[in-house]
């Protein structure tokens, strides 16, 4: 062992402590250092990060931003950039709320922040900014895709991405602004965090054309049991007892019959799915230029399902004077979706499930089949629900930004932004005429929406960045202004001669209704960064916002007007005197930062101060003229830490707390006359309580290289514990309803003080009476009748000796005790292979497509193969309870019986990729040449019975997160493509 010599100013005997963490060090053999093979240099730390309004090298940040470049996600393929985070990000839990291309993720950067309808972050893209809210809450407050957004409503409809216009292969970086003293100068739309996404500009050089193409091939992860023709003839004839009817004589001897038909295999399909783009790029001293196009098609794993996808991107910036710059970022998607499935009650998945397998698909003159005469039945032929009705969604959006940027004198800059969004959305919603004899559709349906909108942004930022000596000083003054406007029309027509031919001039009657409306805001902000001897840094900043969704006469206007600080301050170690001791090989970077800001949001419909008449001439709101923002305080303390030049760690605690909580105050339907859109006058928005989230975020990194071979690995976590703090006077809980099979609302989940929001409500069971013995202690009544053997026998909670709605308690947590992340890249010559797992622990799953698959309360309706071990006198040790013929019977009300452990761990990705040599490839005429084969969702390690224990949150909505009512599958695929370089 060879003793690095130290260049120290004392000596390290006269310190113990010193001795002593430099002996702990040498089992690592880090003291051979200059080993030949040890070729390893430390991650750059200097790379450029975006901080909102400008750039800062990553040494010098003080405060918990987390960044991702284009390599880390060159695997990932995925439709849009917020699935492809997932994992990645320290503090960012990112869930997929459904597995139908084109749909929206749910991200929450550093727990839930609001009980609002949203919890999504602000996107920044290339300076435009694009609110992640997938519903239209936050501005028109209408969907652009389906009638229905809420969980009780008979569509179920599921929310498309925001961002799904942006290519992923257009990006160059991803930086997540997390604390809030770094989304503070975002202000009001800062509170649920911020990502800045930017894309790829041209390098100095020759220029290039890049080629990449894949082709994907996928499938349903896996099937659930569901009963065989045998099996539900032997449970149909016990249900008829049940429900007195005679027995079905086609059944009377279940073990001669055969499988009957598997719904499954019929709507579920091996999808084949192909992307193409071409991209253009080069520079030179003064101009840099990238052009990309591309074409995704992908086809879903549901019949009739798929999304097509065609982009372009033009970033263009010129050095125009020595002392003038200015670039455009421009940038079309368009994209056009079958969009037929929905999560609910009677969604596609559920009918699928729950299709009798006696019913085949077609009818022997090719017709599509339905339940014999006679059969009251709520399921229809899921294969006729998939390939007649017509649910299409084209959007068409343009985004682009143009900046100056000018030199003033030595040191000041000013830089003029503009920036415009808009997209133009165009839904039709087809049900055609049927009749099947027990089921039909005597007049075909047509509801038509178009949606269009825009938002133009304009910034004027004044920079000032000098060193003197030992002292950087960066001062930032900045204004902008933001007008958004929306208009839209929907009709509906109904009553048509032809299914071919459906516009709303060949209706019988037709009913048509418009809307428009906008909003602004008027923001200035500032911030100063100092730093001094790179050993001490601060960082503080204001911001003050005018938002025209509050009152502008109430209070002199001041409910408009919110001011959001932020600071904080970082001290680097490393670079103390006293720290000299120790080799830079060893510790190269250790640096302490605290920090604390103040953000809103505003994240809720606009004019809700207001109240505005409804076509039945009533007011659609209460007003509430005091309504103002949402409040987020955050604190948070980091450490950065670099060791051995090749570990890099970063840890940060934080306390978040939110105020003054936007939220439609519950009230029951009976004062306010239900919905606004059947005559009432809905409940009013209020500033109705607080919540907190502390949280924990750790990020590692290591990496080694050598000769022939490389290796990084990369590990994040993430930890939070929310809990809602208070509440106004009047209200003591907030709950929220799903519609479960048999078209019931229940109450399915609480949120209450004390508790993290959106847990789990209903009953609690103990098992099943199944002896008479057990029936002597039962409860009087339950839910006002008495208990029977077979019954679920539940917990009296307030052990007043019956059971009803206040026995109902919290069953489950939705959130995870911590999300997890592990890539693992290694490249071997011109081998390179990526494995990526990721996983969630501690939190719990709903599964109510559980409950409706066991719940025998229903004739002619299949059920989930657990069905069969019913109690019944000779299996009295059954897991389930007896056949009841009621679908409001007590035994399947919500309980923790549908209560499941959603903990998993997923290999999330896996990519094996060869590479040229360029000797070999220049012979063939090109630059680069790579082909890969990725396999995504190859396996996942979990107990949940359902398909996919990644449920997310029903349409963004944070009190319904964690429950399966029918979501469609993501699937397992399997991509081989091509990069090309010339």
């Amino acid at each position: 062992m060879r003793v690095i010599k130290q260049n120290v100013s004392y000596p390290i005997a006269q310190n113990k402590a010193a001795l002593f963490f430099a002996l702990a060090l040498l089992p690592f053999g880090l003291t051979n250092a200059q080993s030949k093979n040890d070729t390893l240099k430390e991650k750059k730390i200097d790379e450029v990060v975006i901080v909102g309004y400008g750039t800062q090298k990553r040494s010098e940040v003080n405060s918990a931003i987390s960044s991702i470049k284009a390599k880390d996600l060159e695997n990932i393929k995925q439709t849009s950039v917020d699935q492809m985070i997932q994992g990645k990000l320290a503090g960012v839990t990112v869930t997929n709320g459904s597995g139908q291309p084109g749909a929206a993720v749910s991200i929450k950067i550093r727990g839930a922040a609001s009980i609002n309808n949203t919890n999504e972050p602000l996107y920044i893209i290339d300076g435009v900014p694009i609110s992640g809210d997938a519903t239209g809450r936050s501005t028109s407050g209408r969907p652009i895709a389906g009638n229905d957004f809420s969980s009780t409503g008979g569509s179920g409809s599921v929310a498309v991405s925001p961002v799904s216009f942006l290519n992923p292969n257009d990006i160059e970086s991803i930086d997540v602004l997390k604390d809030a003293s770094a989304t503070a100068i975002y202000g009001s739309r800062g509170a649920n965090g911020v990502i800045i996404i930017t894309t790829k500009s041209g390098k100095k050089g020759a220029g290039r054309i890049s080629y990449e193409g894949f082709t994907s091939i996928a499938q349903n992860y896996k099937d659930l049991d569901v009963l065989n023709l045998r099996q539900y003839a032997q449970l149909q004839n016990a249900m008829a007892t049940v429900f007195n009817v005679p027995l079905r004589p086609e059944f009377a001897h279940p073990e001669l019959l055969g499988d009957g038909t598997d719904w499954q295999k019929t709507i579920y399909q091996t999808s084949i799915s192909q992307s193409h783009q071409v991209s253009f790029s080069g520079g030179k001293d003064d101009v840099n230029y990238f052009l990309s196009t591309g074409f995704l098609d992908q086809t879903g794993t549901i019949i009739n399902t798929g999304l097509k996808r065609y982009t372009v991107r033009l970033n263009l910036n010129a050095k125009i004077k020595p002392w003038l710059k200015a670039g455009a970022n421009i940038s079309g998607g368009f994209s056009n979706q079958n969009y037929t499935i929905n999560q609910s009650y009677n969604g596609l998945i559920s009918n699928t499930l729950l299709q009798a397998p006696d019913l085949p698909v077609y009818n022997s003159n090719g017709d599509f089949s339905s339940p014999p005469a006679g059969q009251n039945t709520n399921y229809f032929n899921p294969v006729a629900e998939a390939l007649t009705k017509v649910n299409k969604l084209i959007r068409k959006n343009f985004s682009g930004n143009i900046y100056g940027e000018a030199d003033i004198f030595k040191g000041l800059k000013y830089r003029l932004e503009l920036s415009a969004n808009t997209e133009f959305a165009e839904n039709t919603e087809f049900w055609p005429q049927f009749d099947r004899g027990s089921q039909y559709n005597i007049d075909a349906d047509l509801w038509l929406r178009n949606n269009d909108w825009y938002s133009t942004n304009i910034k004027n930022l004044l920079t000032y960045d000098r060193s003197f000596g030992k002292h950087k000083v960066t001062l930032l003054l900045g204004q902008e202004a933001q007008d958004s406007r929306w208009k839209g029309n929907t009709g509906e027509g109904h009553g048509f001669k032809s299914n071919n031919i459906y516009t709303l001039s060949m209706a019988t009657t037709t009913k048509a209704t418009s809307y428009q409306g906008s909003a602004s805001m008027n923001s200035y902000f500032s911030r100063l960064i100092y730093d001094f001897d790179s050993r001490y840094s601060i960082t503080a900043s204001i911001r003050r916002d005018q938002s025209s969704k509050f009152d502008p006469n109430y209070n002199d206007g001041k409910n408009q007007i919110g001011y959001f600080p932020g600071i904080t301050g970082s001290w680097k170690v490393t670079n103390e005197k006293f720290m000299e001791w120790i080799p830079k090989n060893v510790v190269s970077n250790l640096k302490f930062r605290a920090g604390y800001g103040e953000t809103g949001n505003q994240q809720i419909p606009n004019n809700l101060y207001s109240s505005q008449l409804t076509i039945y001439n009533n007011p659609s709101y209460q007003n509430n003229p005091n309504l103002t923002w949402e409040t987020v305080k955050q604190s948070n303390f980091g450490a950065d830490v670099t060791l051995f030049k090749r570990l890099n760690i970063n840890v940060d605690m934080y306390n978040k707390k939110s105020s003054d909580l936007l939220f439609k105050v519950p009230l029951p339907d009976y004062l306010t006359g239900n919905s606004s859109f059947y005559g009432g006058i809905e409940a009013p928005y209020s500033n109705i309580g607080s919540l907190q989230n502390k949280g924990l975020d750790i990020t590692a990194n290591y990496e080694t290289k050598g000769e022939t071979f490389n290796w990084n690995t990369s590990f994040v976590f993430s930890r939070y514990k929310n809990e809602l703090l208070s509440l106004v006077d009047g209200i003591s809980n907030i709950s929220e309803q799903v519609n479960i099979n048999g078209y019931l609302p229940m109450v399915a989940t609480n949120t209450t003080i004390g508790q993290p929001i959106g847990m789990f409500y209903g009953l609690k069971s103990e098992g099943i009476y199944r002896t008479a013995a057990d029936l002597a202690g039962a409860p009087s009544t339950v839910f006002g009748s008495a208990p029977q053997l077979g019954d679920v026998r539940y917990d009296d909670i307030n052990g007043d000796g019956k059971i009803d709605d206040s026995d109902r308690t919290i069953i489950g947590n939705p959130h995870p005790d911590f999300t997890f992340g592990f890539t693992n890249n290694f490249k071997y010559k011109n081998l390179d292979l990526s494995v990526f797992v990721q996983g969630s622990v501690g939190n719990d799953v709903m599964n109510l497509t559980k409950r409706n698959g066991t719940q025998n309360a229903m004739m002619y309706q299949n059920q989930l193969v657990d069905a069969l071990d019913y109690w019944s006198t000779d299996n009295p040790n059954a897991s389930q309870p007896r056949l009841i013929n009621s679908i409001t019977h007590p035994n399947i009300m919500i309980s923790d019986r549908y209560i499941e452990k959603g903990d998993y761990l997923r290999i999330q990705n896996v990519t094996l990729g060869y590479t040229l040599s360029p000797d070999f490839a220049s012979q063939i005429g090109v630059t680069r040449l790579r082909i890969y084969a990725t396999a995504q969702n190859l396996f996942t390690i979990t107990k949940y019975s359902g398909y996919d224990p990644e449920i997310g949150s029903f349409n963004q909505n944070i009190l319904l997160s964690g429950i399966d009512n029918g979501r469609y599958p993501s699937p397992r695929t399997y991509t081989f493509g091509v990069n090309l370089d010339f």
